[in-house]
């Protein structure tokens, strides 16, 4: 059984640059010779979500949604709305079980890997629906 190949490095001064090109270096041809070249992706280190993201997240923008949204003639309370909204924007896995069923995880806010970037994303597709779909306003 073949495992996939991960590997990070953080740049955190110049003595870890040789590693980086030692890595290559000692993979990359082997990978493209199989036809699975290596794939490199340079991204800046991201922090995990701030306690402000979280807090704006679940006082003005849920408090707005919760107040204005009606939907089907029928307002939700706050726990619907962030359900709704996390089912809608934050599926991290699927899998499906033996007997065929499909499970779905989905990701927490309060995961360590969830970052800055990712919650303002989150933020910004549920203030977008929730303006578009049910016309709530946000101050």
């Amino acid at each position: 059984m073949s495992r996939t190949l991960y590997r990070e490095f953080v740049l955190t001064s110049p003595k870890i640059w040789p590693a980086v090109v030692a890595f290559v270096k000692a993979n990359a041809d082997s990978f493209a010779t199989k036809g699975e070249p290596l794939r490199l992706i340079f991204t800046s280190d991201e922090k995990k979500r701030t306690p402000q993201q979280n807090s704006f997240f679940h006082g003005p923008v849920l408090d707005a949604i919760t107040e204005q949204a009606w939907w089907d003639g029928k307002q939700y309370p706050k726990e619907f709305w962030k359900e709704y909204f996390r089912r809608r924007y934050l599926l991290k896995d699927e899998y499906t079980t033996p007997d065929g069923n499909v499970v779905q995880v989905y990701w927490s806010t309060t995961d360590s890997k969830f970052s800055v970037g990712m919650m303002n994303d989150f933020i910004s597709k549920v203030q977008a629906e929730a303006a578009s779909e049910w016309g709530v306003q946000f101050e």
